[in-house]
Parts: C-alpha cells; structure tokens; sequence
C-alpha cells in the first residue's frame, strides 16, 4: 500500500454498524454520508419515470438506485467501482458509500481510465476445425424447464464439438437418460440448479466442474448457451476469426437494451463500422446513465490473455443469483464486455458492424442471415419483446435463407419452450402500408372493468382460466368439465405460457391477455379460476354480471408462500372449535374486505374454514361445501374416468409390477418451505431395506415448478419418477398408491377420501410452523414423523399394522376434512350454479 492510497483498514466496522441499521434509517444516514457526491439534477433527469413527485434523488438512489447500477453522477460507474474494489458477489455495501468513507481518500477508480486496446493477441496456428490445431473449449450453459435435452440444442453441441472440446452443464435437474443423450459427444456433461441463468453454468464449470487449471491447456474457451437454433455449418465462423488478431470475441455487438433504448445514444440509424466503433466511440459509451454496449454474451471466445487476466476470473468466480434478469444482463452479459474494454483487450465480432436497435431482435437479424449468420434467436420468435411485426411467416423467411437448416424441428422446440401466449402474441403484431406497427392489446385492471360492464353475458358460455403460476388447468376444472361434456355449454379455456388439451371434450383455447381470450371473458357467464380472481384474470370483473367460482388447488392445511399471497392470518383454530357443530363465521377472527368472486369450492366445514384462511376476500358464506369435484376421479371405477387418466394408471400399475406403491410427495422450495431432507446413505440404505422387507417401491412426484428436485436427486435411482413430465394426472398417479409420505403438502390430503395410510415427515419444524394454518397434530390423518427414526418408525407400521388408535386417528381426521366419500362432487357444484340461476349477479 502506498503512502497515495490509505488502507482500508477500521472501515469495516462501521460499515457492518451501517448494515445493522433498520432499512428506513439506514437510507436516510447514507443519504446524508453521500449528499455531496450524488448530482440531484443528474440523476433525477435519467429516472424521472422512477422517482416519486417530491421523491430525494439522493435517497432514492441510496434505497434503490446504486442496487440497480444506476449512476449517482456522471464520472460515477456504480458497476465499475463495485467489482474493481468490493466483492462483486456481495450487495451488502453501497459502492458510493463506500467511496465517501475511503475510495475517495485512496483514489480509487470511478470508471475506466482508458478504452484503447492494445494489440490483439494473434492465434499461432490454423484456423482448427476438424483435424486442426486449436485447442478450444467450450462451456456449454443448457436449461430446458421439461428437463430434456432439445435436439435443436443437440443439433448445436453436435456442431461445436467438430472444434471445441464441450462440457455441458444445465440448470436444474436432468435424468440420468437425458444427459445419456450427451455420451460421446461432450467431454463432461453435469446438470445442477443454481438458479443464476447462463452465467452461473459458465462460473460453475470454469470454477469447479472443468476448473481453471484444466481450461489453461487451451487455446481458447468459449461461452456458449442453448438460446439459439443453428442454421448453417461454422466453419466459416471459426476460419475467419481465427485469423483475426484479438483477445476476445463474439459473433455481434449491440447497443442499447429494452431499458436503455430511450438514451440519446441508443438512437442512431446508420450502421457503424466495428473499427469506428472502437476507435471513435467507446469513450462516449462511458458517458450513459447506464452502460449498454456489449457482445452477445450467448457467443464469446476467449483466448489467452483474457483467460489468465485475475479480474476476468474474478468476475466469473463471483457470479451469483441476482434479484432479476436485469441485473444478470447487467453484471455479468454488459458486465463482462465493459470489464474486458476497460482493461485493454482488444476484441472483434464476426459480424464486422454496429447496427441500429438491437440486431438479433429486429428486422436486421434477417438481414444477417442472409448474408451467413449461423444462428437464430428463439427470443425473436418467442417473445418478440421489441414488438418486431411480420413475424407470422418466420418458418417460411428462414427455409429461403437457409434451406438445410432444420425448420420443422425449430417450430416443434419452440412450440414446446415458448410461452405460448407470448408466441400468439408475437405473430399477431402486424405493420400497416404506411408502416405503422400494430400490437395486440389486451384490457386490464379497472380497464378490463370498465369494458366488462359494456358487453352481453351469456349463462350456456363458461369459462376456465388456468393457474396463475403454474399456467395448467386445475384438476377441479377439468373434473367440472367432463361433468358438463353433454350439455350445451361453450367451454373456453384461458391460457398462459403453457398450452392446454382435455381429450375427448370440445372446447375452445385462447390465451388469456389475447382480444379472443378477452371476448370470450367478458362474454361469460360463469368464470373459473384456481386463485385469487384479480390476479388470476389479471383485472377486476363486475359480480353483479358474471358468477365467478375459485376452484382451488385440492384440501389446504398450508398457506403457500409462493402463489397464495395471503395477508394475515388468524393463529390455528382450536380442535374444540373446529369439532364444534355451531362453528360461524364469527370464528374466523378477522373482517373481510368486499369480495371479488361468487364462490370458493371446500370439501368440508374444516376446509371451509382454511380457504377462507387462505383465500382473503372470500367470506365464509361464499364458500360451497360441495366437495372438490376432481375427488370424483378417486372415487370413480376405472373404466369410467376419462381415457388419458385411465392410461396414466394403467401405466403406473405397469411400472408396479405388482408390488405396493408409497408415493412420496415433497411440498415446493419456495421462501417458506423448509429445505429437502439431505438423506445419508446409510439413511438410504435403510429405507430400501424396509421396502424390500415390505415389497414396497417408492416413488417420486416433486411439485411442479420444483426445478432442483432434491429428493429425485437423492433418491432416483432406488424410485420410480412419477412426475407431472411423464404422468400428468395427479389422480391417476393417487389411485394408484397404497400410501403417501409428505413434508406437508397440501395435494397429499387429497389421498385422504381414499382412506389409505398417509404420513408426514416434518423435519424443519420451524418452517413448518411458519406456513401451516391448521395444526398438523390434530389436523393430518396420519403419523407425524419429526425426525428420521420417527420416519422409520412410522414406516414400519404405516402399510402393516396399523394400530387402532391409529386408524381412529385417521377416520376422524378425514370425517373433518372431507363430508362427501363418493363421485358426486362435480354433479353438487353444477347443480349449486344451476340453482342460482335469476339469482342476482
């Protein structure tokens, strides 16, 4: 340390005495350390859209502002001095803070001190390729949410393995017969949650999965992620910048994002030659509010310089989840790129130019195509956030442009990956002569409110809107549409990302925020939805014209951090009260606010109870005790359910083989749940022996959404999977059980109408008691195992020998939680409805 830079010593302390400060206060005292470094008018200009009237800027950015790299002023890089001088993966201190009590002091830099690169590092050998001599890896970043492994992502590997040495690694869980699909091909192939989009599987595999010391025999690395389809051979790709002299590159450059593209820099309109762009332009790129400039980050090559350059590891070691994509895009896609400029290395793209708007999602990346590109962004096509119009003949454009790229396998990937909602919507947008763009608008909130009160209903038109989070048609609704399958009734469902088929009924799809899907809405009589209505349907409708039913996601014991959103809650009911027959709405211990739906489906005076819990507005006079209608499909013969319920069970009989069946249904990893069970070995080892003894196999079915599936990782080789990818039906996957072990999710009570054996394994206590609204003691018809020798325990007696107090247990619980044992639920709610008919609305 030089006598012209003070240590950092002593600060520390009083920033860990900073960071134990409430949040209010904390704002207002680093307010008041920074004032006179933040320009008021500076930053108030560039997030006028964010700032409240009357809002500090001062404290605005100490709140939010630095959390977001934005700068405070103009020669401050929030990002810049936060990864040269703090720990990048760390939001703990306020970067400007931090400069006010020492960086300042120490001269610690603000923002680069220079763009100029020096030379270029030239590759000493040929271009590589087949039998070349480059030696290139490639860390490969995969995520697939059906967990598979896409051939058009195969089609890509395949094609990078001709030059690159690839390892694989996807994030979230993959059978073991997918990441078979990779034997052969790749030189190591992993797939591990992290939850920090492509970046967290190029920082796993440099940092530990390859390492960096492995990756130092080669030439050069490369990130590449599975965002794109292949359209061509890369041969000319890597001939051409192999003999381009340079430290880094990529295929493209661009400039600006969708939150930038109104800075005035972001609005040029000719193309600019890389070269000016290096030399004329990435000093004024410092100037921007936010910086914004950099190369396509699904497409980098890095060679030696770069590679045994500290800070360059240092970023990529550090990478972590971030609060959203934004800020990944922000720190570690535009991140990267302005580290490795403000350090002198001098890149290239094999797209030699800047152009306008952002290429690969614009009319331009056509353009590109045309003239050799290898790539296609599914983004475009999927989610057309620039509102790109003439997209409805992209399949058709792209076979002219490269007639051996495999078309008809994109539009099945995208069909399956894309968000539905967002591809009918991205197809839609269309460009008048005069070149106006038209798009697609769907009304919401009070809007949709303001319309609902304009148009005719129709009580022979219903509609059913899928979950809001898990995008699926609820069980319960699918149950109430076979129930009314031969009357005259238009079903319509309502869609999201996902789309959605009920074999063997005529019915209508379309997406929910889509002019069909909005006509059809307002025009209904009768809604259907799993959660609150609002959000659900994404704006408020008028009671008075439509009957609008929740259906609800099977018994709750549970509130649901994730999706539920409940305010709060009473503390549990009492045994006594709730065994009481004169229990009122009274008991529920808190006001309602003015409902927003007609009805909320319970299938018992417990049930009511909860829902009205869980499900804040609903009052306890608009909760049906009518049952659950998809119990029906436990209670039905085989023969009768639906034909796809009835192969599912066929299906799962079939992987039994005879043997008994103990379904293990985990509860989802949300902030409320308590982490999976980490199983030992010998904990294993115990469990198949009780199975074998029992001739009990076990199966696994992970909740939906549930991208890590801990106890699949654990236990999947001594377990069939059972889940929603291979067997979509719930019920069918039920009635195939001779018993369920759960930590407490609330689809496992709806197993209780069979009255088979159940069994809770609650081995956080603590979060348990954070979510249950009902005690599981007293309210879960089956043994409570708190630690693993109580699971085992439990286990022994669960499918023999049951004790009688046991099974008194059991049937009292289940007489609490379910008043109608038979298949005539779906059949009460209709007739519930019916029944309302010229009632007002």
């Amino acid at each position: 340390m030089t006598a012209e830079q003070p240590s950092d010593a002593g600060l520390g302390p009083r920033l860990d005495r900073l960071a134990a400060v409430a949040p209010e206060h904390r704002t207002r005292i680093e307010a008041t350390i920074v004032r006179d470094l933040v320009d008021p008018a500076y930053y108030a200009h560039h997030n006028a859209d964010d700032l409240a009237s009357g809002e500090d800027p001062v404290e605005h950015f100490c709140r939010v502002g630095w959390k977001a790299l934005r700068k405070p002023r103009a020669d401050f890089d929030v990002w810049w001095y936060w990864f040269n001088h703090l720990d990048p993966s760390s939001d703990a201190v306020n970067p400007l803070v931090h400069y006010a009590l020492s960086g300042r002091e120490r001269g610690l830099s603000t923002r680069p001190e220079s763009t100029k690169a020096r030379p270029g590092h030239r590759l000493e050998t040929g271009a590589g390729g087949e039998g070349g001599q480059v030696r290139r890896a490639c860390l490969f970043a995969g995520y697939d949410a059906d967990q598979v492994i896409d051939e058009s992502v195969l089609l890509l590997i395949r094609e990078l393995a001709r030059f690159c040495d690839v390892y694989y690694l996807a994030d979230g869980y993959l059978p073991p017969d997918e990441l078979a699909k990779l034997d052969g091909i790749t030189a190591g192939a992993w797939a591990i949650r992290h939850g920090s989009y492509d970046f967290g599987s190029y920082a796993m595999l440099a940092r530990e999965l390859v390492g960096w010391e492995a990756l130092e025999a080669y030439d050069e690395v490369l990130f590449v992620n599975d965002s794109c389809f292949l359209l061509r051979p890369l041969d000319q790709v890597f001939a051409e910048m192999a003999d381009r002299p340079c430290d880094w590159w990529g295929l493209q450059a661009t400039k600006g994002l969708a939150s930038t593209a109104h800075e005035p820099s972001n609005r040029f309109s000719r193309v600019i030659p890389l070269d000016e762009v290096r030399e004329r332009m990435l000093d004024g790129y410092e100037d921007d509010p936010v910086y914004d400039f950099h190369v396509g980050s699904y497409f980098l090559a890095f060679r030696r310089p770069v590679l045994d350059d500290p800070l360059f590891r240092r970023l990529i070691d550090s990478v972590a989840p971030q609060r959203g994509k934004l800020l990944v895009v922000l720190k570690y896609e535009v991140g990267l790129t302005h580290l490795l400029i403000g350090r002198g290395f001098a890149f290239d793209t094999f797209v030699p130019a800047l152009h306008p708007f952002h290429p690969m999602f614009s009319e331009t990346h056509f353009t590109l195509i045309a003239e050799g590109f290898p790539l296609l962004k599914r983004y475009l096509i999927g989610q057309n956030h620039y509102d790109m119009p003439g997209l409805a003949g992209w399949a058709e454009r792209i076979r002219a442009l490269a007639p051996d790229a495999p078309v008809d396998l994109f539009a099945r990937t995208l069909a399956r990956t894309a968000p539905d909602d967002r591809v009918q919507h991205s197809l839609a947008i269309t460009q008048d002569p005069d070149g106006t763009v038209i798009v697609p608008r769907a009304a919401t909130g009070k809007g949709l409110l303001r319309r609902d009160r304009k148009v005719p209903k129709h009580d022979d038109r219903w509609v059913f809107v899928v979950d809001p989070d898990l995008h699926m048609l609820p069980d319960n609704s699918r149950a109430l549409m076979e129930a009314v399958r031969n009357e005259a009734i238009n079903l319509t469902v309502l869609t999201r990302s996902r789309r959605v088929a009920v074999p063997g009924i005529d019915l209508t799809t379309a997406p929910l925020l889509s002019r069909a899907g909005r006509e059809a809405l307002l025009g209904a009589g009768r809604v259907f939805v799993a959660k609150q209505p609002r959000r659900s349907v994404r704006g408020a409708l008028d009671l008075d014209q439509h009957e609008v039913v929740v259906v609800r996601d099977g018994l709750i014991l549970e509130r649901d951090v994730a999706t539920l959103r409940a305010p709060q809650l009473p503390p549990p009911v009492p045994p006594a009260r709730v065994n009481s027959p004169d229990i009122v709405a009274e008991e529920l211990l808190h006001p309602t606010p003015e409902p927003n739906l007609t009805g909320l489906l319970a299938a018992s005076r417990l049930d009511q109870l909860a829902a009205v819990a869980t499900y804040r507005p609903a009052g306890y006079d608009q909760v049906w005790r009518t049952g659950l209608p998809a119990h029906d499909f436990l209670h039905r013969a085989h023969d009768e359910l639906p034909a796809d319920l009835r192969e599912q069970e066929t299906a799962v009989r079939r992987l039994l083989d005879g043997r008994r069946l103990l379904l293990l249904l985990p509860t989802i990893r949300d902030a409320g749940a308590a982490p999976a069970y980490p199983f030992s070995p010998a904990e294993i080892d115990r469990i198949r022996a009780w199975a074998d003894r029992s001739g009990v196999v076990l199966g696994i079915r992970e909740r939906i959404g549930d991208e890590d599936r801990p106890y699949t990782r654990l236990l999947g080789e001594h377990a069939l999977d059972l889940s929603h990818r291979r067997f979509p039906s719930l019920h069918a996957v039920l009635r195939a059980a001779d018993a369920v072990l759960t930590d407490h999710a609330s689809a496992a009570l709806d197993f209780a109408v069979l009255g088979r054996p159940l069994m809770a394994f609650v081995h956080d206590p603590v979060a348990a008691a954070q979510r249950v609204v009902l005690d599981l003691d007293h309210f879960f018809p089956g043994p409570v195992a708190h630690d693993f020798d109580e699971l085992v325990a439990g286990l022994e007696g669960l499918l023999d020998g049951e004790s009688p107090a046991l099974a008194r247990h059991r049937a009292r619980v289940r007489s609490l939680l379910v008043d109608h044992l038979d298949d005539g639920s779906s059949a009460r709610v209709v007739e519930m409805l019916k029944n309302r008919n010229g009632a007002p609305r």
